[in-house]
């Protein structure tokens, strides 16, 4: 092949395709799913910490993430805020710095690259950051949480235009709404509630996903509440009316709020597309595509029983599908990653061409560009990181009911699953949070 140093190139290739292979196989997401679902934590906590180093230091952020949702599963509450903590801030300093691996990633492929996370993963470091302090019981912890979740969606909503549907969150909003009511901030409550009667609207359209019926109730009970009632007459006059239960009412009753993680987070594959060019070898372009994993089931039924055997059911409604918002957040970006992906390829293209007509070389011209085209098919890979640990959807209902001690059950896949009894006091609102194996302790 003459004189010109190409084996430092071909070895450079080769390290580089080692270096894009690293991270946890399919096979470890699907056990670590398992030992959650079957509440094996200590099998779950094990294998995240035996895995770490496939995370690669690319991917320090996803281990993070799945750290902190094993600990957040198995009720290791300070455990995982400290990963939550951690994956916020490493999260925010790779979102806001600029990246200046962008030259290698266009030369190679975006594991290159540190994963900073998608717009929604980060919201939902804050969200289920509360949602640990709920299942332990601390509803301030889980406001401030609220409190940073809001600043960051708001920053979303300074920096996008239309281009980007997700910008807002509505589930965490109606959360956010009922800790700030529990803090007796009727006002920030009343706003919240709003916002999030707001963003269902655009859920409806863009992911499908319904106007939760208790939301537009307390809304409306709210607004009566601290005199707003006009901004919201349009939302009366659709529901029929005032709510049935006016504030003054709900306390003197218990507030038992009821949220359901269901399913898997969709997982990101690639599609791999070879396009045929006149003397440059074929073009590889690869570009990552949501596959969505079914759930189970998905109705969820919640029965409180009184000491006295007395039965108060609700069905849970779909608050947060997290499989089409992923979905649709990678379309939203999909035309940009095609557009990087080709140009990417393209310059791959003149490289190769460029080396294999350089010097005494010329006459190994097809066999040098063959060669090349062969370690860049290998090599080019789309970006499949994402938090795999994720729910894929969350459910929600919530009950007024006479202050008391009850025993929580619920029926989901037509099995009736006993949790835990709680006691509620007049005026007072409690969450559990219910990840399809138990409750929070």
């Amino acid at each position: 092949m003459g004189r010109f140093p190409i084996w430092p190139l071909l070895v450079g290739f080769v390290m580089l395709l080692w270096a894009c292979g690293c991270g946890p196989t399919r096979e470890y997401h699907y056990r670590l799913a398992d030992h959650l679902a079957a509440g094996e934590c200590r099998a779950a906590l094990e294998l995240v910490e035996e895995n770490r180093a496939d995370y690669g230091s690319n991917a320090e952020l996803l281990y993070l993430l799945d750290s902190a949702m094993a600990n957040f599963r198995c009720g290791e509450n300070a455990a995982a805020q400290q990963k939550f903590q951690a994956a916020e801030q490493l999260a925010e300093k790779l979102w806001t710095e600029s990246l200046t691996a962008n030259t290698l990633a266009l030369v190679t492929n975006d594991y290159l690259l540190p994963y900073a996370g998608e717009d929604f993963e980060r919201v939902l470091i804050n969200l289920f950051a509360a949602l640990s302090y709920l299942k332990a019981g601390q509803t301030d912890e889980a406001l401030v949480e609220c409190r940073r979740l809001d600043s960051l969606l708001n920053l979303y909503n300074s920096k996008y235009d239309q281009e980007n549907v997700y910008k807002e969150d509505a589930f965490a909003r109606y959360l956010s709404g009922m800790l700030h009511e529990v803090d007796n901030a009727l006002d920030d409550a009343y706003i919240d509630y709003a916002k999030a009667h707001r963003i269902y609207n655009d859920y409806h359209k863009a992911y499908d996903t319904p106007m939760p019926p208790f939301l537009v109730e307390d809304l409306l009970r709210l607004a009566a509440k601290v005199d707003r009632l006009d901004e919201v007459a349009e939302i009366a006059e659709q529901a029929g009316g005032q709510p049935p239960l006016r504030h003054e009412d709900t306390q003197a009753l218990g507030r038992i709020v009821f949220i359901h993680l269901n399913g898997e987070a969709p997982e990101k594959t690639e599609d791999r597309i070879f396009l045929p060019t006149l003397g440059y070898g074929p073009l590889t372009i690869a570009f990552p595509r949501m596959e969505i994993i079914p759930p189970a089931c998905r109705k969820t039924i919640v029965a409180l029983i009184s000491e006295e055997g007395e039965h108060i059911a609700s069905e849970g409604f779909l608050a947060e599908d997290i499989n089409r918002i992923a979905v649709k957040d990678l379309d939203d970006r999909k035309g940009r990653i095609i557009a990087k992906t080709m140009a990417r390829a393209v310059a791959k293209q003149v490289a190769i061409h460029q080396i294999a007509n350089a010097g005494k070389n010329r006459g190994n011209r097809d066999l040098l560009i063959t060669l090349f085209n062969l370690i860049n098919m290998l090599v080019e890979q789309a970006d499949t990181r994402s938090w795999r640990s994720l729910p894929g959807e969350i459910y929600m209902t919530r009950m007024y009911v006479p202050a008391g001690t009850y025993q929580v059950e619920v029926t989901a896949c037509r099995d009736d699953i006993p949790l835990q009894t709680v006691k509620v006091a007049a005026g007072e609102t409690r969450f559990i949070v219910y990840d399809g194996k138990k409750a929070a302790p």
